[in-house]
């Protein structure tokens, strides 16, 4: 599972930032909502954005695309899951 941490996603280049460590996606991703679904349609598993209100509140608009990207990619792919919600206790 992929955790991404919306409490750390406050400006673009912070949220790019915080989904580039969480996927582990390779360094040459850009910073736009088309790379963003480029890496998503090479992701399988799940993702769970935490704390989207956060992201939500300091992003707005944006922050919306953002999470359209997310649920098109997991809607468009059968390896792919997005929830919003707290990280899984250990």
């Amino acid at each position: 599972m992929y955790i991404i941490d919306g409490s750390k996603m406050t400006t673009r280049q912070d949220a790019y930032a915080e989904i580039k460590r969480a996927l582990d996606a390779p360094d040459y991703m850009g910073s736009n909502l088309d790379a963003l679904n480029d890496v998503l349609t090479e992701t399988r598993g799940e993702i769970r954005l935490t704390s989207a209100c956060v992201m939500l509140n300091a992003l707005g608009r944006y922050g919306c695309r953002m999470l359209e990207v997310f649920f098109d990619a997991a809607q468009d792919s059968e390896y792919l899951s997005f929830s919003l919600g707290h990280a899984p206790q250990e």
